[in-house]
């Protein structure tokens, strides 16, 4: 049997098979592509470093890292068993690169990256479904509160989104108000030194449970992690009210799979993610609802 922690060697297709059918996710993608990822094992079954992927998202300084490994370790540490499901459990310090069809993977998502989401091997590249995402931009930029527009609009073309249920609802109402509130007293400065960050060790743990019960959340989370990703890059930010990514940078990402120029200088942080995976929770929940 082969050493799953065993460097691979990849081919020009076996590279393009990881890169676009497997790694849907525009961060791990690029990183692959650009060889900022090694990939373990073998490319029809591919892993990856759970340190690995801790370091690339601490690059530059700062803990986002910390928060890809909760993403990491929750819902990919299967890879194929010899039934060609995702049911063999993996060791602690590895995950696997094959996302569509993994836990993490559900209803209601952007469609930019993958097709169908319970398919092994569904990644494409949907420049349509990337377009009804960025025709929302202005000058170039696009807001959160835009991307959680896009958000709800998946989620409502998607029968199979967890959300119109009652009691999803509920909870997501529930626990995303007690986030809120905790994010908001933490901003104010009434936690500091340890308490700040056991707190956000905690909220972390609550969004990323509720990312796989909820897929409003989970699209939240996976579009905090990007907002997160270019929160502190150096140049003009265009909107007074909330955040905004350039087009440009997540045209990088999507399409060209490779990670922005000067990445590897600006501070990423697990706070980031926290507060602007709040926010599109937010601002996702009250356009999905707005129709009702």
């Amino acid at each position: 049997m082969r050493d799953p922690h065993q460097k691979v060697e990849l081919s020009v297709e076996e590279k393009e098979l990881v890169v676009n059918k497997k790694a849907a996710c525009p961060f791990i993608a690029s990183a692959v592509n650009e060889d900022q990822l090694r990939v373990l094992h073998d490319a029809r079954d591919p892993l990856a470093s759970i340190e690995e992927v801790r370091r690339l998202g601490n690059t530059g300084g700062g803990n986002l890292g910390n928060v890809l490994v909760r993403f990491a370790r929750g819902n990919h540490r299967f890879g194929r068993g010899d039934s060609g499901r995702l049911d063999r459990e993996l060791p602690g310090d590895l995950f696997s690169l094959e996302f569509p069809g993994s836990q993490g993977s559900h209803p209601g998502h952007s469609g930019i990256l993958q097709g169908d989401p319970l398919a092994l091997d569904s990644g494409r590249l949907s420049v349509e479904d990337f377009e009804r995402l960025t025709r929302r931009a202005k000058d170039g930029w696009i807001k959160l509160s835009q991307v959680g527009d896009f958000i709800a609009e998946n989620l409502r073309n998607d029968p199979r989104s967890k959300v119109s249920d009652v009691e999803t609802a509920e909870l997501l109402l529930r626990d995303a108000g007690g986030v809120v509130k905790t994010i908001l007293e933490t901003l104010l400065g009434k936690l500091t030194g340890a308490d700040e960050e056991e707190t956000d060790r905690d909220i972390v743990e609550k969004l990323t449970k509720l990312t796989g019960e909820n897929n409003l959340v989970g699209s939240a989370g996976e579009f905090g992690l990007l907002f997160a990703f270019f929160a502190n890059k150096p140049g003009p930010r265009p909107f007074d009210d909330e955040p905004g990514v350039l087009v440009e940078d997540l045209r990088a990402m999507f399409i060209e799979k490779r990670l922005p120029d000067g990445w590897e200088t600006w501070k990423k942080t697990r706070r980031d993610w926290i507060v602007h995976t709040t926010r599109l929770v937010v601002s996702a929940a009250k356009a999905y609802h707005a129709r009702d």
